[in-house]
Parts: C-alpha cells; structure tokens; sequence
C-alpha cells in the first residue's frame, strides 16, 4: 500500500492488519539485552502480571528499575516487560522509524519493546495515540472491538483498563507482520508463547499541554487555549495528513493550522504564536531523559579539544524541529525554541534530515548565534567518546 492511500483510508480513521509487512526486523533485541536495559536506573520500564483466580483475572504493575536476580527468576508464563525509549538508549534502533517515514517525525514518540512470556498481557485498553505494533519473535493474538463496545474495568488500578471482550475475528500476529491502530481502538494482545513487539508510538500533543505551554511562553497575552470543565482530554488530530508534511524536522502549515483549530476563537491569535507552543510542547522531554546541558568550562574544554574533521551528533535524547513564517525561522529543541533568519533554513533542514553537524561550523570562531543556543541547550553530544 502506498502512504499516501495508507494515510487517507486508515490513518486516525481505521485499523489496518499488514502481515508480511516487514522483511527482516533489524535491529532487534535478545529477550537478555531487553531484561538489561530494565535493569538501568534511567530507563523507564515496567513488569504487568496476568493473575488468574477462578475465572477472575486482575493485572499487578511494578516499575522499574528491577533487580537482575528478580528478572531471573520470573514464572514461566503471563506476564510481559515493557521498555519505553529504546531508541533513546540505544539510538541504532531510531533507524527502524524509517518504517513510517511518511508521519512527520515529530509526531513520532518512542519504540517501546515488549518481552511477554506465553499467556503474557497488559490488558484489554485503548490508547490515545496512534501506534504500529510490530511484531518481532513469537505470535501474539489482537482482539479489537468497537468503541462503543468498551466499558472502564477496575481490574487494575494502575492501568487505564477495559473490560474483557470478544472479537470474532483476531488476528495472530508473527514475525514481520504490523498491525496499525489509530487512537482510541479497544484493543487486548495475549502471547501465545514467548513473544517480542516493537512499539512506534505517535506523539499527540494535549490541549492542556498547549494552554499551558503558551501560558509559560507569554504570560502578558490572552491564552486562547482554554481550560476544560471536565476530565475529557482533547489531543491534535491530523486524520488529513497528507505524505508531503513528512519533511524532516517541519512542523507544517498545516499543523500549526490544525491546533489552531483546537481554539474557539481564532481570529485573536497569530500563526508564528501557535507554531512556538506546538513546538515546544513537540520536542519537550520527559525529564528523566533531558540532555543535560554543557557548563561553560565544559564547553570550553570541547571547543578547544574538538576535531573539526569530525561531524558532531546531535544528542540521541534531543528533540529538534523548526517552522518557516513569512519573515522569520524558528527552530526548537529540547521544549525551548529560538527566532532566526530564513537564511539559515538549508542549515536547519540539514540538521534535522541528517542529526548532525559538521566539526568545523561547531567550532568556528565565527558560529552563528542559532549554533550557540544549539549548544546551550543540549542539542549536540559533545561527549559521546568520554
């Protein structure tokens, strides 16, 4: 299937079951390497068990870090370890993003994946993010169900569950094969044996995120983002993603058209406004994963050391992207952005596309104040060989 027809008949419209869809996963982890990671204190992971009792069955959550010994010695079945931010930790595993090259990538999240023993589950829920599950080693079976099938089950309280029902036709998953979903599909995957899922997850921003953001950015203006009365979020929908916004790092027109159909009045609120908060809200951090940002001796000592025929990476947890007004640039990293000349967009575009910049305008005498913030805020890593 061509993206452009992937992306009008499925795209936040309906599910999409592609077997075969992937020809030779890779990377991809070893059960062990994944169980490593869950042993690291800045990784984000969690342990769901599957407890079954006379017909009943409830789920129990434990997070992260766990103690090699415990890992070890897990039962022989039903229970899953999920890993978020894989290509955070191990950057060789963003290259499998190119899968959906045709999603603007800042409307990509994360790979998470997903070691479940047989009978291993997280439970009947639905997301509100769009998601390709793609399945690694092992079958799984997906039961789907309507919307207006779901009902809220308090088998867990620390998960956002359903209630269990019943799908007349699931799909049994194997290796190489994808099945697409789009927010807010019923959705329960079972292991049918030892099994392996690699997750891409979208990004959609909240209207929350966006008020409060933009009440940050400028606390003297009129927050047209407007709080709820109710618990109901609202998140950016773009079910009219065409495949041409899919230019690295961009956030289109269209986008910054599409929150601003998020606001009830939107005659009071400039483009260049909207593009600042739904930047920085798109390349924002969890915290535990934020870049830390270079000291001023530190700096010192790279710049004076560093080899100018060498290109320096951008930061493997950096989030960069940049919006092109009618006069200005803007260019956002790690939640904060930056105004500079149009000029500088091939440079911008280059960044983004490639995640790196060349040795010698990194330490020119002569750098621009766009590479200067670039620095300040973590983008580059400046130590990756320490």
């Amino acid at each position: 299937m061509r993206a452009k027809s992937f992306l009008a008949r499925h795209w936040q419209k309906e599910p999409l079951f592609l077997p075969g869809a992937i020809t030779g996963l890779s990377p991809t982890l070893e059960p062990g390497e994944l169980a490593w990671l869950a042993t690291q204190p800045d990784v984000e992971s969690r342990l769901i068990y599957t407890e079954r009792n006379d017909g009943d069955t409830a789920y129990r959550v434990e997070s992260g870090p766990f103690d090699h010994e415990l890992l070890s010695n897990l039962p022989e079945r039903d229970w899953t370890l999920l890993v978020q931010d894989v290509d955070k930790h191990l950057p060789d595993f963003a290259q499998l993003f190119s899968l959906v090259a045709f999603i603007p990538d800042w409307r990509i999240d994360d790979l998470m994946i997903s070691f479940a023993a047989p009978g291993g589950s997280v439970g009947p829920h639905m997301d509100n993010y769009d998601v390709f599950l793609c399945q690694g080693s092992g079958q799984r079976e997906w039961r789907l169900a309507n919307t207006d099938e779901a009902a809220a089950s308090d088998a867990c309280e620390q998960l956002a569950l359903l209630k269990p029902f019943t799908d007349p036709r699931p799909q049994r998953v194997e290796n190489g094969d994808v099945l697409y979903l789009p927010p807010g599909v019923p959705h329960w995957g079972i292991a049918m044996g030892a099994c392996m899922t690699y997750s891409i997850g979208m990004r959609a921003p909240e209207l929350e995120e966006l008020r409060l953001c933009f009440e940050r950015e400028f606390p003297d203006s009129v927050n047209p983002f407007f709080a709820r009365s109710d618990d109901r979020p609202i998140f950016y929908r773009d079910p009219d993603l065409r495949p041409e916004e899919a230019v690295p790092g961009q956030l289109s027109p269209q986008a910054v058209a599409r929150c601003r159909g998020l606001i009830p009045d939107t005659s009071s609120i400039e483009d260049r406004l909207l593009a600042i908060t739904l930047g920085c809200v798109a390349t924002d951090v969890k915290a535990w994963l934020a870049p830390e940002t270079p000291s001023l001796e530190e700096l010192r000592d790279f710049l004076g050391t560093a080899d100018p025929t060498e290109s320096i990476a951008v930061h493997g947890m950096s989030r960069v992207a940049w919006w092109a007004g009618d006069d200005e640039l803007h260019v956002y990293a790690n939640g904060y952005y930056q105004s500079t000349a149009l000029h500088q967009l091939d440079f911008v575009k280059d960044l983004c596309a490639s995640r790196q910049i060349d040795g010698r305008l990194l330490i020119s005498p002569t750098r621009s104040e766009l590479i200067e913030w670039l620095l300040n805020v973590g983008a580059f890593d400046l130590f990756v060989n320490d």
